[in-house]
């Protein structure tokens, strides 16, 4: 029973918002990542004073040879100093010139999972993850961190609670840019507005940042009648931080990575009056590095379309995978006993995914309803998803999202029920 279901909304989940003091930003203001540093000393610290040996007074300090006053009864007291020897103190404080480029954001997803009719599973509530953003903007370079952090590990093969999503630098290279570091892939609909997700999220298609680089760029400006995006990208390793359930991903097996991972998509846009068609066609390589059955040749392909008018958007999304990249799904293997051979696990080398929605706003109220479906057709499994939603937007820093699941399994076994819930999440970000 999945207990941690969640597909980050990209997005997501921590928007980034300057907030340095106003006077730093009315220099140069600009978008980026950069750790911010202290002030520079406007005045350099006094020496630490020497004491004088025992058997010698030490000399009045300046700060004691003030006038000494009488006020007539033989008590002395000594007289305050003029206004003129206080020291000035600066009326701003002036931040290191590189800060101009730099800007900070935080956020926090807080998650309520309640099941509905599911044997054995209860109810629950986490804070599903805390993360901070940092981006920094110099001339044509860039840079962008985004750590996240939470009480316990997200998924079993994340090496702790604390992760990198994404850390990459970027040139502007006018036309495009590239990105060298760790970034998302770019396989057909990037996200959508969602908490758990789809299918697709938790077999590792989806939200998934990897190691290399990404060369990026835009024809066009968005609300041109034609423009059109597009990304190339190439990374050598995954980047293992992605949602995906155990043995749905390459990257939940030991030892086992994907590598040499080539992306290529491309987005064009067509404005008519008031409606934006969006579409997509995009292709995939990889290399999935698997010990219990050597390296597999992973190839897909996937084709989408969006339709936004008047505050209602409609999208799909078909893609296919040619090639295996997990051995214990949809079947688990199971080890030895005293009593039983060892059952080795099955996977599909042909894989069906097919993901549709649609999208209604009026205000800051958004009603949700999207389905998706992966087909295993080697082994004649299907799981389909439904997950009808609403979003309220209580303020520019603060949305409700309320998410009803129901997933199942149907194989040559039979239907199961993978989940059945209502997930609640409040997302607030500065």
């Amino acid at each position: 029973m999945i207990r941690s279901s969640l597909a980050i909304a990209v997005a997501i989940a921590g928007a980034s918002t300057a907030f340095f003091p106003s006077a730093a930003r009315a220099q140069e203001p600009s978008p980026g990542p950069a750790p911010p540093e202290p002030p520079t000393p406007t005045a350099a610290p006094a020496q630490p004073a020497v004491p004088p040996p025992p058997d010698v007074a030490a000399p009045a300090s300046p700060s004691a040879r003030v006038p000494v006053q009488s006020d007539g009864s033989g008590s002395t007291a000594q007289a305050a100093p003029p206004e003129s020897a206080k020291p000035a103190l600066p009326s701003t404080v002036e931040l290191p010139k590189w800060m101009n480029g730099v800007t900070l954001g935080a956020g926090a997803l807080l998650w309520y999972y309640q099941p509905i009719k599911v044997p054995n599973t209860e109810n629950d509530m986490s804070l599903f993850f805390a993360n901070l953003l940092v981006d920094g903007k110099w001339g044509a370079f860039g840079v962008h961190i985004e750590p996240r952090l939470r009480d316990t590990k997200i998924r079993t093969f994340y090496d702790g609670p604390v992760w990198v999503q994404e850390a990459y630098g970027s040139v502007d290279l006018g036309p495009a840019e590239l990105r060298v570091g760790k970034t998302y892939s770019h396989l057909g609909i990037f996200w959508y507005t969602s908490f758990y997700g789809n299918v697709q999220v938790y077999d590792g298609l989806k939200l998934d940042p990897d190691y290399g680089a990404s060369l990026q760029g835009n024809v066009g400006k968005s609300d041109d009648a034609f423009s059109l995006k597009w990304w190339a990208q190439y990374f050598v390793v995954d980047g293992g931080t992605n949602v995906s359930l155990p043995n749905r991903d390459t990257i939940s097996y030991p030892g086992a990575r994907r590598r040499n991972q080539a992306i290529a998509r491309v987005e064009p846009q067509i404005r008519a009056g008031a409606a934006t068609i969006t579409l997509g066609a995009s292709g995939e390589y990889l290399q999935a590095d698997l010990p219990s059955i050597g390296p597999q040749n992973v190839w897909r392909v996937a084709a989408d379309a969006t339709l936004t008018l008047a505050g209602l958007t409609l999208r799909g999304e078909g893609l296919e995978q040619d090639g295996r990249t997990v051995t214990d799904f949809p079947y688990a293997g199971t080890p030895a006993t005293a009593t039983t051979p060892a059952v080795a696990g099955r996977s599909s080398a042909k894989t069906d995914y097919l993901l549709a929605g649609l999208e209604y706003t009026l205000g800051p109220v958004t009603a949700i309803y999207t389905v998706s479906a992966g087909a295993y057709r080697d082994v004649s499994v299907t799981q389909v998803m439904h997950v009808p939603a609403l979003s309220v937007v209580v303020s520019p820093n603060l949305s409700l999202l309320g998410e009803l699941v129901f997933w199942s399994n149907d194989s040559p076994q039979g239907s199961s029920l993978v989940d059945r819930s209502f997930n609640l999440t409040l997302n607030g970000h500065i």
